[in-house]
Formats: C-alpha cells, structure tokens, sequence
C-alpha cells in the first residue's frame, strides 16, 4: 500500500508448561474451514500446553515460532470488508525440552484501541472505506500492525507495510507501542518484509508513491542510516530482495493512480509497461540501474544472488495479473466459498543480465509464501520451500513443497483437504552447514479436530511428513508471515 506521510503518513515457557490444554475457545464452534477467519476472544489465548500427537521433538531444536495475521473480522453481524484489514494477531509457540507453548495476543495499536471500545469497524484501510468521521493524523492512526513479525535488537517488531513497526515483548507479547527509528522518522513506513544478512544486519523499505525509503539497521537494532530512491511510479510493494550487495525492488506494473479509502481501489494494472527492475548498491544508493520484465504481480519473493560476472538471479510467486482486489477474502471471512475463480502463483526464477532485459523461467509448481535457509540470504542456494495444493471445496492449501533449483525436482508432503497449511521457516540445525541441514517448521489447521498444530519437518525428507507435531486445545485464525527465534 502506497500511502503518503501525511494521510497515513524463558519465564513464560516455565510457567506455560504446567498448563492443561488451554480452555481458550472461540465464542462459536466452528466445525469446517470456517475456523481459519473466526475472531478469536479479545484477550487473544493465554500460554498454554500443546500436545504432541506425532514423532518426537527432534534433538536440539529449541526456540520460538512467532506468526503474525488480520485476526479482528467480526463485530456482531458485520464483517471486515477485506482480510488484510483485520487487526493484528501474534503467536509465540516455544519449543523447548520437548515441550510447546502457545501464547496469542493482540497488538495494542490505536486503531484496535478504538474499535474495541466501539465494537464496530472505523479505520480506512486496504480494502476497507471506513467511517467518515474517524480521525486520521499518521500512518499509524489505521495501522493494523498484522502482516508480519521480526527480532530487532532484543524487540519483537510487529509490521504493516504502511506504517511504524509495533513493539512488542518477546515473550508476553505485551505491546509497548509504535518503533521510532529517528525522530524526523516518526510514522515513516516500515515494510511488512525486511531482509536480514547472514551477519544480522537488516534492511528494509518505507514506499510511498514513487519514493522508496532505505532502513540500514545493525545487528544490535540500531539505524544505521536512511536513504532515499526514487522507482519512477507509485507501484504497489509488499515485498522485495537483496543479494550480499544489491539491493533488488521489482516495479510491478499495478500503479496507484489515486490515494483515497478503500486504498486498494486507487490501484491500475497496466500490463503494457511491464515489470521493471532496480538494482541498487547497498553502499551507494545513487549507483544503480535498471532491467526489464514481462508484466507479472507478486506479493512475495523467495531471495537473491549475485553470480561471478554480475549476474542476478532471484525467485519468488509470481501472478499474471493481481489477485486479492477489492473485497479481497471478504466471502471466506463470511464463510462463502469465493465466487472467482482461485488464481494461484507459478514459482519463478527471474535471471538479470548485466545489461538487457530480463529472462524468466517458470516452474510447474504453484504455490505461495516462499521461503529460503536464513544462512543463504544474498547468497547462491538451490532451495525453496513453499506452500502449495488445494482443495475443491474450501478455500487454503495443503502441501509443503520445497524445489530444488539445481536438481529441478520437489519434495512434497501433502497434508490432504483436511488441513489448512501456512507458511514455513527454514530453522538451521545446530552445526549443520547446508541447506538440508534445516528443519522446515509452520503450523496448520486441522479442520476435523478443529484444533491448530506445529509440525517440524527435516529438510532432508519433507516427503517423510512431520517429525514431530504438537496440537492445540483449540485452532486460531489463519495468519500470514513469522519468524524463529533461538
């Protein structure tokens, strides 16, 4: 979302442990697929025991899985009119001795704030008009701080491509309110993707229209610097890449041609112009260049790399045309099968020539929320885990697929039409070196026990299925992005 600066400018693990499976439900039982856009309690879920109901918990493994996502999506008989617009809910699940621990809580951000006191929808948004008195100084007033979740400096950060990151605690997730990178910096944008060197450095974007902010943020949490580029059009940007050097953002050709509520209308899809390509040098923002693609539309990339001679190559999801436009989720929310036909993307590699256009190379695999070995951002690799499949009769996936660039083959386990999968992490194994040397972790919902579960795969075997998998007393709502934290 491309807005301006103005308009929207291990005690808990100890204690969790000695819990039964939590009493933690929703208001409603929800018997079918339905429960992944159920509006959880206000609290959000108390830490509580997950049972392990396969495998064992593999050797060596302990840290926590945070995920992030739109959880707010009923007050009383009206729904949220798209499903990036529901507040933010963020998940804990510490693994740790064989143990998991689930903890849930909501962002404290002003939006929630003031629709939790009204009961009713009032923030513009995404795909939402809102109500025309609600008072809207900064980014931050609409921030619904529920696309993703990032470890900077010891904070947990909670981010919404279109304003501040959200501070929480790492382990009670309490919110400590909006991160203020520099005071002229107050309410800037901060992507719902930043990218973090094998060093630990992180980078990421603050889009609004044609200028690109540039957060340079050391190991320790600290801004570095703040840089500005200009991509020549208000493109949409929810995600990008870098490999050791450059810095890579794709200008997709879907333009935002006005700035008013609800936002996602403002956008245009003009195929004729293109994807085109900045690549820009970490250390000197002023050298850069451009390279040229067919039309595609994206919301995520796996990453990059720089090959001898300076060739670029990166992967992602990609679209032959945007998908999730106005009203985007709005019958799932409801519990309607969407009446459109389910579009998915194709994974790709796109390979950038020193000079010239360029090339795309196409897989057969669909899938979405690629994700590659922390170790190899910016580096060479040959891996990507996505998820993957589908049912007929129900929105969501249900397959695990990790392609191997190198090979052209997959590993894939299929959990079947009774689960609702989400993303997974690569979690490198101590003393391991290669990408196999990983676990894949993420979570799914079983639709038949109407629970959520954890499942760690080998890297080595997804085919094999889990490992280990632990399950809830109760499913929480489908989200969108996490990270690991050891």
């Amino acid at each position: 979302m491309n807005l301006s600066r103005r308009m929207l400018l291990h005690a808990g693990l100890g204690a969790g442990a000695a819990l039964a499976l939590a009493p933690n439900s929703f208001a409603e039982p929800m018997a079918d697929w339905r429960q992944g856009y159920a509006t959880p309690p206000a609290r959000g879920f108390d830490p509580a025991a997950m049972k392990l109901v396969r495998g064992r918990a593999p050797r060596g493994l302990s840290g926590a899985l945070y995920r992030n996502g739109p959880a707010q999506l009923q007050y009383g008989s009206a729904y949220a009119s798209h499903w990036f617009d529901g507040d933010g809910l963020v998940h804990r699940i510490a693994l740790e001795d064989g143990k998991a621990i689930h903890t849930g809580r909501f962002i404290q951000t002003n939006k929630r704030i003031a629709e939790q006191k009204a009961q009713k929808f009032l923030a513009p948004g995404f795909g939402t008009v809102g109500a025309p008195d609600f008072p809207v100084q900064s980014s931050d007033d609409v921030n619904a701080a529920n696309t993703s979740v990032v470890m900077s400096g010891g904070e947990m950060l909670a981010l919404w491509e279109a304003g501040s990151a959200f501070r929480l605690d790492p382990v009670t997730l309490e919110t400590r309110g909006p991160k203020v990178w520099r005071d002229d910096l107050k309410a800037m944008p901060f992507l719902a993707h930043p990218k973090r060197e094998p060093d630990g450095r992180l980078w990421s974007l603050a889009v609004s229209g044609p200028n690109v902010g540039i957060y340079r943020i050391s190991p320790a949490g600290a801004l570095e610097s703040f840089g500005l580029v200009n991509i020549g059009a208000a493109s949409y940007i929810h995600d990008w890449t870098m490999t050791a050097t450059r810095l890579i953002i794709l200008v997709q050709p879907w333009i935002q041609t006005r700035s008013t509520p609800p936002f996602i209308d403002g956008f245009e899809w003009r195929p004729q112009e293109g994807m085109k390509i900045l690549i820009v040098d970490k250390d000197d923002l002023s050298k850069k260049r451009w390279s040229q693609a067919p039309a595609r539309a994206f919301y995520h990339t796996g990453a990059a790399w720089e090959e001898q001679g300076g060739v670029i190559r990166l992967d992602g999801s990609f679209y032959p045309s945007p998908v999730l436009g106005s009203g985007g989720g709005a019958d799932e929310i409801k519990g309607k099968m969407p009446a459109a036909p389910r579009v998915d993307p194709r994974l790709t590699q796109i390979t950038i020539p020193l000079t010239g256009d360029a090339v795309l190379t196409e897989t057969e695999y669909l899938g979405e929320f690629p994700q590659v070995d922390p170790r190899r951002h910016g580096l060479q690799r040959r891996l990507t885990a996505m998820v993957s499949g589908d049912s007929p009769n129900r929105p969501g996936q249900t397959a695990l697929t990790v392609y191997d660039w190198e090979s052209g083959k997959a590993d894939v386990h299929d959990f079947g039409p009774g689960h609702m999968i989400e993303e997974h992490l690569f979690v490198p194994k101590p003393g391991g070196a290669s990408e196999k040397d990983s676990w894949l972790i993420g979570t799914t919902i079983n639709i038949a026990r109407q629970a959520s579960e954890v499942h760690v795969f080998d890297a080595s075997d997804v085919n094999g299925g889990p490992v280990a998998t632990w399950r809830a007393g109760y499913s929480w709502p489908l989200g969108f992005h996490g990270t690991w934290a050891s």
